[in-house]
């Protein structure tokens, strides 16, 4: 028994049991077959297991009172030299919220203003899915230079997390795989989830400096016209009145340049 008390101790410092076997890659009523004493791991789930812990396959062996003593435990609870499974703690960030998130799910025409071009307004489409229990993004944009009429066009995917009432969205720029953006939001007012505003930052691999703006999410429903959605994709003068103006009055003047990491996120 001295094996299952060890390794129920062991996991009282990870974020979940199940977070801890997808890590070590063995499956979780197996692992809960070696918690109770039912059964001891295999050679090979014996190493998976010792590799994910950081400990000796000795160690696990010893008597439960010599174990709950002993330096491996003691770091634990002092936090000192404690293995660090960064994978699976940062995911935990986008379990276990979707039903709160299924409310959201849809697509958004996206509004920020441009760092390319100063003044003028980015339109893109989001779609918020559901994909095996993760709240995922999938955007696009699409915007002809106005002095060129070169086309310029961006994918991201990413995942959302809810902390608060806060939409936490990270995305990956997938077509040309230069840069990770971030993108918090909340309802612009309360009981409607027409408009959500924010603040979106990026930096690309081929750019020196970051980028931040305000940014406002315009809710279009669950099933769209995908086509005349992309429509109004693209860059826009504000005084061009081709955009909700009520998305024009939450996004507000453009920053100075100078100023983008420094303003307050609702506009007066």
């Amino acid at each position: 028994m001295d094996l299952s008390e060890n390794l129920r101790l062991l996991c009282d410092f990870e974020h979940s049991v199940s977070d801890a076997c997808r890590s070590m890659g063995i499956n979780r009523q197996q692992f809960s077959k070696y918690l109770s004493g039912i059964s001891k791991p295999s050679t090979r789930n014996l190493n998976k297991i010792c590799h994910h812990f950081q400990v000796r396959p000795s160690d696990l062996f010893l008597p439960h009172d010599e174990f709950a003593n002993s330096e491996i435990i003691e770091s634990r609870r002092l936090n000192i030299d404690r293995p660090v499974h960064a994978g699976p703690r940062f995911r935990a960030a986008f379990d276990g919220h979707s039903r709160s998130l299924n409310k959201y799910l849809g697509y958004y025409l996206t509004h920020f203003y441009s760092f390319s071009w100063k003044g003028l307004v980015l339109c893109a489409l989001t779609h918020l899915f559901n994909r095996d229990g993760q709240i995922c993004t999938r955007t696009i944009e699409r915007s002809w230079d106005p002095g060129s009429n070169a086309l310029f066009l961006s994918k991201y995917d990413g995942q959302v997390a809810l902390l608060g009432n806060r939409l936490f969205v990270t995305e990956y720029q997938s077509l040309a795989k230069d840069a990770i953006v971030e993108t918090v939001l909340y309802p612009a007012g309360r009981g409607q989830l027409t408009y959500l505003r924010g603040v979106t930052f990026g930096l690309s691999s081929r750019q020196r400096n970051p980028y931040m703006s305000r940014v406002v999410w315009r809710y279009l429903g669950s099933n769209i016209d995908i086509r005349s959605a992309m429509n109004s994709v693209g860059l826009f003068d504000p005084a061009a009145r081709k955009i909700d103006p009520h998305v024009l009055q939450l996004l507000g003047e453009p920053q100075v340049r100078g100023a983008e990491l420094q303003f307050d996120l609702e506009p007066h």
